[in-house]
C-alpha cells in the first residue's frame, strides 16, 4: 500500500522542479497563494504510459482556461495510488482506472475498506488491454505467454491488476510464467533488452512505452479468442468490449479484440462544489484541441461518454455542470 511519505516526497520534489524550471507555485493540497492562485496537484502515472500524457494535458487546459487555477503534476504509480492519494488529501485530482475506482469505492479487491469519499469529474479515456511481444517470441496469442517472462506493470496498477484477471483466467499462472512488475517504459526497454519476452499495458491505445518498442523491432499484438474474452469480461462489471484498430502500432496489420474499462477523473467529495464545477467545464471547453492532439482521448467527443455510466457517482459539481448543458438523464 502507497503511504503518505511516498506522497510527500513526490510532491515536495514536483514542486522543487517546478519552481525551478517555471517558477510557479507549490505542489498540491488544494493551496492558494497570495495573488489568490489557487495550486491543485493531478495524480497521473508512470511517463510510459497514456495517463501520465493524458494527466499533463487536463492540467495544460485547466491552467490555461483559468488564470485563477495552476495545475502540477504528481508523478505515481498508477490509479491504486491515486485514489488513496485523494482520499488522504495528498493530491487534487487523480487519474483512475474505472475497475480501480468501483474497487475503492465498494471496498472490494485491494481496498480493505470502501472509499465512499471518491467521486467521478469526467470519463476522459478508455484504457485497454495491449499486450506486445517480439515476433521472435512466436506468440500470436496471450496464452502463448505460457511459460514466459511477462511485464504486468506497477505494483498495484490498473496494468497490474487487469493482468492478474487474464493471467488467471487465461491459466497463464501454470507452468512456471514469471510475472515481473515494471514501469511502461521500463517495461519496454526490458523487452528490448531480451530481460522480458512480452509486455502488457492497460491504458489508452496507443501505449507510449508500447509504441516506440514496436517502432524499434518487429512486435506483434497480442489477441484473445471469443472464448477467453467473454470470460474476462464476465470476471468484472467494469470491463466491456474493445477493438484497437488496425495500424494502432507498427506492423499491426489487423483489427484486434481486447477489453478496455473507463478511465476517470476523480476527486474527494470535500472539494468545493463550485471548484469542480470550473473544473468541470474547463476541461469541457478544451475538448476538441484535446481530442485533435491526443488520439486516445478520441471518445471524449461523444459529451454522453464523459458523465453517463460511470461506476461511482459524479461529484456534485460536476453533475451541477453537465446538467446545465442538459447531457444527463
Amino acid at each position: 500500500m502507497a503511504d503518505k511519505g511516498m506522497w510527500r516526497k513526490t510532491l515536495l520534489m514536483g514542486a522543487a522542479l517546478c519552481l525551478l524550471l517555471t517558477g510557479c507555485g507549490g505542489g498540491g493540497g488544494n493551496g492558494s497563494g497570495e495573488d489568490g492562485l489557487t495550486v491543485l496537484t493531478i495524480g497521473t502515472a508512470d511517463s510510459g504510459g497514456t495517463m501520465y500524457t493524458v494527466g499533463s494535458a487536463l492540467a495544460q487546459a485547466i491552467t490555461n482556461g483559468d488564470s485563477s487555477i495552476k495545475v502540477n503534476i504528481g508523478a505515481s504509480t498508477g490509479s491504486a495510488m491515486n485514489v488513496r492519494g485523494l482520499v488522504e488529501g495528498e493530491i487534487d485530482l487523480g487519474l483512475v482506472s474505472g475497475d480501480v475506482a468501483y474497487a475503492a469505492y465498494y471496498g472490494e479487491d485491494v481496498f480493505p475498506q470502501p472509499m465512499e469519499s471518491l467521486r467521478a469529474v469526467a470519463a476522459i479515456y478508455v484504457s485497454t488491454s495491449n499486450w506486445l511481444a517480439p515476433q521472435s517470441v512466436g506468440a500470436e496469442y496471450v496464452h502463448d505467454l505460457v511459460g514466459k517472462r511477462i511485464g504486468v506493470g506497477p505494483q498495484e496498477s490498473t496494468s497490474e491488476l487487469s493482468a492478474r484477471t487474464a493471467v488467471t483466467v487465461l491459466g497463464l499462472d501454470q507452468g512456471g510464467t514469471q510475472l515481473v512488475n515494471c514501469g511502461l517504459g521500463d517495461g519496454a526497454r526490458m523487452v528490448e533488452q531480451g530481460e522480458l519476452d512480452a509486455i502488457h499495458g492497460f491504458s489508452g491505445a496507443p501505449v507510449g512505452g508500447l509504441t516506440e518498442l514496436a517502432q524499434n523491432q518487429p512486435c506483434r499484438l497480442l489477441k484473445y479468442t471469443q472464448e477467453e474474452l467473454e470470460a474476462i469480461l464476465a470476471e468484472n462489471r467494469s470491463y466491456y468490449p474493445v477493438t484497437i484498430p488496425a495500424g494502432t502500432y507498427t506492423g499491426q496489420e489487423e483489427d484486434v479484440e481486447t477489453f478496455g474499462v473507463k478511465c476517470l477523473l476523480c476527486v474527494d467529495a470535500s472539494m468545493p462544489q463550485s471548484q469542480v464545477y470550473q473544473i468541470t467545464q474547463e476541461i469541457w471547453a478544451a475538448t476538441e484541441k484535446l481530442t485533435l492532439e491526443h488520439p486516445a482521448l478520441a471518445e471524449m467527443a461523444d459529451r454522453e461518454f464523459v458523465c453517463r455510466d460511470l461506476p461511482i457517482p459524479l461529484h456534485p459539481g460536476a453533475w451541477e455542470f453537465y446538467e446545465d448543458q442538459g447531457v444527463l438523464e
